[in-house]
């Protein structure tokens, strides 16, 4: 990342972080909006995929809650149990389950992570549990691909993206608002999400399933690029 000064147009910092900046900042985003979407208590954490990201956003999520349990799926039995074993040494508590839709009932969030151009999650069953659920999608950062089903999208009580422009381009509600399901103007920004305390999940009798797609800003880069120029200064 290339840092410049904004009243001088000069190069700062050249930060040789070889990826992990990106990496850190998508799973702070993902922690920012647990802590202002998702249940007051939550006894079980759902995640979708097993890369990079998905052990990323398990350590960050570990400074918004207590909770340490996870219930993890993965394309093969091979990478769910190097997960296990490689999460499990630092702290948290991991099972597998052979069907991502598992989740839906018996987690409180969801965070799913994979490169998935077809609906891996909600394909079997639609109906969330009574409770209030909310999910966290990663994955979709490209034209084409989503891992959410379409209609499990449209039953959200709340839908809310960094970008409404970007998530209908390259994020995960594209589908379902090409396929007509949801429309663009219902969507609502992680900025105006932030100021509005009325969307905010509620600490008790707040049942809505509540879905929030990540496809990246740049806004993100710039500050987690100033917080290290400001840390190495």
């Amino acid at each position: 990342m290339q840092v410049y000064s904004q009243k001088t147009g000069r190069l700062e910092a050249l930060l040789l972080d070889e990826g992990i900046l990106t990496e850190l900042r998508t799973a702070a985003v993902g922690a920012l909006v647990i802590r202002i979407l998702a249940a007051p208590k939550i006894d079980m954490i759902g995640i979708v995929g097993t890369g990079v990201q998905a052990r990323y956003q398990l350590e960050m999520l570990s400074a918004v809650t207590d909770c340490r349990n996870v219930l993890v799926y993965g394309r093969t039995p091979q990478k769910v149990d190097r997960f296990i074993s490689e999460m499990t040494s630092k702290g948290w508590n991991i099972k597998g389950t052979d069907s991502p839709d598992n989740s839906l009932q018996d987690t409180d969030v969801i965070i799913t992570t994979t490169p998935s151009r077809e609906a891996i999650l909600g394909n079997s069953s639609l109906e969330t549990r009574k409770s209030g659920l909310t999910i966290i999608c990663i994955g979709a950062d490209a034209p084409g691909k989503y891992e959410i089903n379409p209609n499990l999208v449209a039953k959200a009580a709340l839908l809310v993206a960094d970008s409404t422009t970007q998530t209908v381009q390259r994020g995960e509600f594209q589908k379902a608002v090409k396929d007509g399901l949801v429309k663009k103007e219902s969507l609502v920004s992680l900025g105006h999400l932030i100021e509005t305390k009325d969307l905010h999940r509620r600490k008790e009798g707040d049942n809505r399933l509540i879905i929030f797609d990540s496809s990246g800003v740049a806004l993100q880069d710039c500050v987690v690029s100033s917080l290290v120029v400001r840390k190495l200064n």
